[in-house]
């Protein structure tokens, strides 16, 4: 078995790479057509069926720093999941984007642009074509105890023990829509500031839903901090 992605820059010295159960759903969008899939680095979920859908439950492994986020962020460490579209002919993926959008309404500030990541350069056998690097990291539980693993296998040791846990989050914790326009469509800029980098769209997602702040308040903008939207705990 293959001990940790090839992009994992941590040295396993002492302690194991912390791991999280992810559950990621991909959606082709109507603004075209084709067919999606993703790929993970974790040996039990290596590659999704492809479809107009493909969901995934995976145990991944933290690879490295995303270097969006500012120092101290909970989120900052990078669970990665790589994202597939092929588009049926006469049709061309666009990008992808975490807001879902009528035909026709698409821009290219809707679109999440690629992680940025403290190991680029890196050749990892886990997604030998190519595809678009995609940060899944999301708020859920890493037992302290995984640390305790040892030796070589101790990645191995540690993903099967979070994998053990079982905690993945019933309903997707990334929700993301893959873009297909007829060939030769070019996406308007969108309005200068919507430039995004995954973050926002998520903020721009949940405009409409009702938000509030740990404490209960109802919030009508999210800043840095917890909130509750739609009943989730959401972190900015």
């Amino acid at each position: 078995m293959v001990a940790a992605a090839a992009l994992c820059v941590v040295a396993m010295n002492a302690s194991a790479t912390p791991y999280k159960n992810i559950h990621v759903q991909l959606e082709a969008n109507e603004t075209g057509r084709g067919k999606v899939y993703m790929k993970t680095e974790d040996p039990s979920n290596l590659q999704t069926r492809k479809g107009e859908t493909a969901t995934l439950k995976a145990t991944i492994g933290e690879n490295g720093n995303d270097t969006c986020r500012v120092e101290g962020d909970p989120l900052k460490g990078i669970y990665i999941v790589w994202l597939f579209g092929e588009p049926e002919d006469g049709f061309e993926l666009a990008g992808f984007s975490l807001v879902k959008k009528a035909d026709g309404e698409y821009t290219k500030a809707d679109l999440i642009k690629p992680t940025g990541t403290d190991s680029s350069g890196w050749t990892d056998p886990y997604a030998e074509e190519g595809g678009f690097i995609f940060n899944a990291n999301c708020p859920r539980d890493v037992d302290g105890d995984s640390n305790n693993f040892q030796g070589d296998d101790a990645s191995d040791q540690a993903r099967e023990y979070a994998r053990g846990l079982n905690n993945w989050n019933e309903e997707p914790d990334h929700l993301i829509y893959a873009v297909f326009v007829p060939e030769g469509t070019v996406l308007p800029d969108g309005e200068e500031g919507e430039e995004t980098d995954g973050i926002a769209s998520v903020q721009r997602q949940t405009s409409a839903s009702q938000i509030f702040t740990i404490g209960g308040q109802k919030a009508t903008a999210m800043k840095k901090g917890i909130y509750v939207v739609n009943g989730k705990k959401v972190i900015k």
